[in-house]
């Protein structure tokens, strides 16, 4: 008798057991599925001398369906203003907002946190960790306070690697460039004063003599650039522009009005000629100019698009 039990409850155990290692697999894709893509994130974290920082979001998404996207705002934030398709709207329920289907989403958000900033001995530290997931293309800039530096010595002095360190004639500013970047991961960049408690350090006056000539020189040119893009403001039509047309136009907008085209390549993901139809059709409707530039072009914004 115990053996015929056996028997009979034998199936149901195995097909417990499967049920069991079925549902995480089954329940993790239906979470990937309902993660929406984020076609481009740039941050831009300006630290101010106070260390209180200003920043700044801009999200484009083009969700096939109709979802919530959570704007991930963090604590302690203060002058929040949100942007929607270019429409400044208020701070949504549960910090959720619904996005349009079949449509590109363009989310911009800024605020200022007090007191962001952490001071250890002489070196102050700035942590941002990146929340949002699922993100193709991510551009984050962090300006530091004028007259403040990196060590360049210290290897724990910017946690990942970054890509770029520039500077707009002012400021020194560190940058990151990824694709797919995984969520969460956190950004760390440590810094410290230029200036001594007695003035300037005398160890470092000739070294920065020659940078703030470079920079004096940068910042001109970056204010000639600027000069010349200070009227473009772009609106993108529905009605005018394709799909991909206004996910160009969105992502030349965001970075400042100008763009070398092959750098268009690396944040879309679409290729060489596809690129190359969409910027030829932006230029016949007299929306952009290309100007060659080595073995690539520059892609500017020519004039305002309204509604």
């Amino acid at each position: 008798m115990a053996k015929e039990i056996k028997l009979i409850y034998r199936p149901l155990l195995i097909a417990l057991l499967l049920v069991f290692l079925i549902l995480p697999i089954s329940f993790s894709n239906i979470i990937a599925e309902n993660q929406i893509e984020i076609t481009y994130l740039k941050i831009d974290v300006e630290i101010m001398e106070d260390h209180s920082v200003k920043e700044s979001i801009d999200i484009i998404l083009y969700p096939k369906d109709e979802n919530d996207f959570n704007l991930y705002l963090p604590n302690g934030y203060k002058n929040l203003e949100i942007l929607y398709n270019d429409e400044k709207i208020d701070l949504p329920l549960n910090q959720i907002i619904r996005l349009n289907s079949n449509e590109l989403n363009s989310i911009k958000i800024s605020y200022t946190i007090p007191n962001a900033v952490e001071m250890k001995k002489k070196d102050f530290v700035y942590m941002k960790e990146l929340v949002y997931p699922n993100v193709k293309n991510l551009i984050f800039r962090i300006k530091l306070p004028p007259a403040y530096g990196i060590n360049s010595e210290d290897i724990s002095a910017i946690i990942p690697e970054p890509t770029y360190l520039q500077s707009d004639g002012k400021r020194i500013i560190v940058l990151w460039e990824m694709k797919s970047p995984s969520t969460p991961t956190m950004f760390k960049i440590k810094y410290n004063s230029l200036v001594t408690d007695n003035g300037f350090d005398t160890s470092i006056l000739v070294p920065l003599a020659i940078v703030l000539i470079i920079l004096i020189s940068v910042g001109i040119l970056l204010v000639y650039r600027s000069s010349k893009n200070r009227n473009v403001e772009v609106k993108i039509p529905p009605s005018l522009l394709s799909e991909d047309e206004m996910t160009i136009c969105e992502i030349i907008r965001n970075e400042g009005g100008k763009i070398k085209q092959k750098k268009l390549s690396s944040i879309t993901g679409f290729s060489k000629a596809k690129i190359t139809k969409i910027l030829s059709n932006l230029e016949k409707k007299e929306l952009i100019e290309r100007e060659p530039i080595g073995r690539t072009f520059v892609i500017t914004l020519k004039k305002k698009i309204d509604h």
